[in-house]
Protein backbone atom coordinates (compact mmCIF):
# COMPACT_ATOMS: atom_id res chain seq x y z
CA UNK A 1 0.00 0.00 0.00
CA UNK A 2 1.19 3.58 -1.08
CA UNK A 3 1.95 5.99 2.00
CA UNK A 4 -0.58 8.81 0.86
CA UNK A 5 1.73 11.03 3.68
CA UNK A 6 4.99 10.75 1.99
CA UNK A 7 4.61 13.57 -1.24
CA UNK A 8 7.08 15.08 -3.38
CA UNK A 9 7.94 18.69 -2.77
CA UNK A 10 5.99 19.30 -6.36
CA UNK A 11 3.00 17.53 -4.88
CA UNK A 12 3.29 19.27 -1.22
CA UNK A 13 3.08 23.01 -3.44
CA UNK A 14 0.15 21.72 -5.31
CA UNK A 15 -1.24 20.71 -2.34
CA UNK A 16 -0.76 24.37 -0.70
CA UNK A 17 -1.36 26.71 -3.53
CA UNK A 18 -4.85 24.51 -3.98
CA UNK A 19 -5.64 25.25 -0.47
CA UNK A 20 -4.52 28.48 0.48
CA UNK A 21 -7.73 30.35 0.52
CA UNK A 22 -8.95 27.82 3.13
CA UNK A 23 -5.96 28.53 4.96
CA UNK A 24 -5.81 32.23 4.76
CA UNK A 25 -10.37 31.94 5.53
CA UNK A 26 -9.44 29.61 8.74
CA UNK A 27 -6.09 31.73 9.79
CA UNK A 28 -8.23 35.03 9.41
CA UNK A 29 -11.42 33.42 12.13
CA UNK A 30 -8.35 32.47 14.36
CA UNK A 31 -7.16 36.49 14.17
CA UNK A 32 -11.03 37.23 15.15
CA UNK A 33 -12.13 38.70 12.02
CA UNK A 34 -15.12 37.46 10.42
CA UNK A 35 -15.39 36.90 7.19
CA UNK A 36 -16.54 34.28 4.73
CA UNK A 37 -14.76 32.07 2.79
CA UNK A 38 -15.97 34.18 -0.32
CA UNK A 39 -15.29 37.07 0.85
CA UNK A 40 -11.51 35.60 1.36
CA UNK A 41 -11.58 34.83 -2.02
CA UNK A 42 -12.47 38.24 -3.36
CA UNK A 43 -9.84 39.67 -1.31
CA UNK A 44 -7.25 37.14 -2.05
CA UNK A 45 -8.06 37.69 -5.88
CA UNK A 46 -7.19 41.36 -5.12
CA UNK A 47 -11.25 42.98 -4.89
CA UNK A 48 -12.34 44.64 -1.81
CA UNK A 49 -14.80 43.65 0.88
CA UNK A 50 -16.36 47.18 1.98
CA UNK A 51 -17.77 46.05 5.96
CA UNK A 52 -14.59 44.87 6.68
CA UNK A 53 -12.26 47.63 8.33
CA UNK A 54 -8.86 48.40 7.15
CA UNK A 55 -6.62 46.49 9.36
CA UNK A 56 -8.71 43.68 8.96
CA UNK A 57 -8.24 43.81 5.04
CA UNK A 58 -4.45 44.11 6.03
CA UNK A 59 -4.66 41.01 8.07
CA UNK A 60 -5.44 38.96 5.11
CA UNK A 61 -3.13 40.41 2.70
CA UNK A 62 -0.42 39.82 5.34
CA UNK A 63 -1.82 36.19 5.26
CA UNK A 64 -1.83 35.64 1.67
CA UNK A 65 1.79 37.38 1.30
CA UNK A 66 3.17 35.34 3.94
CA UNK A 67 1.98 32.10 2.16
CA UNK A 68 3.18 33.73 -1.52
CA UNK A 69 6.68 34.15 0.23
CA UNK A 70 6.94 30.37 1.45
CA UNK A 71 6.12 28.95 -1.48
CA UNK A 72 8.39 31.56 -3.21
CA UNK A 73 11.29 30.55 -0.53
CA UNK A 74 10.54 26.80 -1.22
CA UNK A 75 13.99 26.01 -3.08
CA UNK A 76 15.92 28.02 -0.87
CA UNK A 77 18.48 26.61 1.55
CA UNK A 78 17.08 27.35 4.88
CA UNK A 79 19.41 29.49 7.08
CA UNK A 80 20.58 31.97 9.04
CA UNK A 81 19.86 34.91 6.31
CA UNK A 82 16.54 33.35 5.03
CA UNK A 83 15.50 33.50 8.52
CA UNK A 84 16.35 36.91 8.73
CA UNK A 85 14.56 38.22 5.99
CA UNK A 86 11.69 36.59 7.32
CA UNK A 87 12.06 38.13 10.62
CA UNK A 88 12.70 41.96 8.53
CA UNK A 89 9.85 41.81 6.43
CA UNK A 90 7.55 40.81 9.78
CA UNK A 91 8.88 43.71 11.64
CA UNK A 92 8.48 46.09 8.58
CA UNK A 93 4.83 46.01 9.13
CA UNK A 94 4.64 47.01 12.68
CA UNK A 95 7.24 49.46 12.19
CA UNK A 96 5.78 52.18 10.05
Amino acid sequence: MEDKYNMTIEQNIFLAKRNIVDSIWKSSHIEGIDITYPETQKLYDGGNVARLRLDEIQTINNLKHAWLFILNSINNESNIELLKSINRTYWSKFNR
